[in-house]
């Protein structure tokens, strides 16, 4: 008899691990591609940083969801964003003004530039695919990042938000769930 309460212990924490691990991998449907969780752990080439909801906070009279992603070497950067009519926008704390990030009505093809002007984004798709060393991903929406002197290609899932990045087909960044 003593046994049964163990394996009924075992089977539910396997059960539970798994879904854990589906919902990683499989998003939400029903949600935004700019959904940001309350803290994840992104790979970025040879090191990573911690992302994480640090509240609201208001700037130039527009309330934004703060997130502060502390790289492995102490660095933080803060990133401030809000929804308005389908529309991400991201306050750039250096020119205390906004940038789109993306608009829910773009349709691949669609071209855009940064405030400065120094990157041009392309929506690629609403369908692509990546596969990292924990996940394949697919019915990801894709953007090409043209800067001066590279391209990134980066990958957002439905309630996950950024999946990842590529540079010439190859993944340089991912989220990881080892932490």
């Amino acid at each position: 008899m003593k046994k049964y309460p163990l394996l009924l212990l075992l089977l539910t924490t396997s059960l539970f691990a798994q879904k854990q691990g589906q919902k990683f991998c499989d998003g939400y449907d029903d949600s935004s591609y700019f959904t940001l969780l309350e803290k994840k752990k992104i790979l970025w080439q040879n090191t990573y940083y911690f992302e994480t909801y640090e509240g609201e906070i208001t700037l130039n009279g527009n309330k934004y969801l703060k997130y502060k992603q502390k790289w492995q070497n102490g660095h933080i950067e803060y990133l401030y964003l809000r929804d308005e009519d389908g529309k991400v926008l991201q306050y750039e704390d250096c020119c205390k003004t906004e940038t789109v990030r993306y608009d829910e009505f773009f349709e691949p093809g669609q071209t855009w530039q940064d405030l400065n002007k120094e990157v041009t984004y392309t929506l690629i798709s609403y369908a692509d695919t990546l596969a990292t060393p924990y996940c394949t991903y697919t019915g990801l929406m894709s953007i090409k990042a043209d800067y001066k002197t590279i391209t990134y290609t980066f990958y957002y899932q439905k309630g996950n938000g950024y999946i990842g990045a590529a540079v010439d087909g190859k993944i340089m960044s991912c989220i990881t769930p080892e932490w």
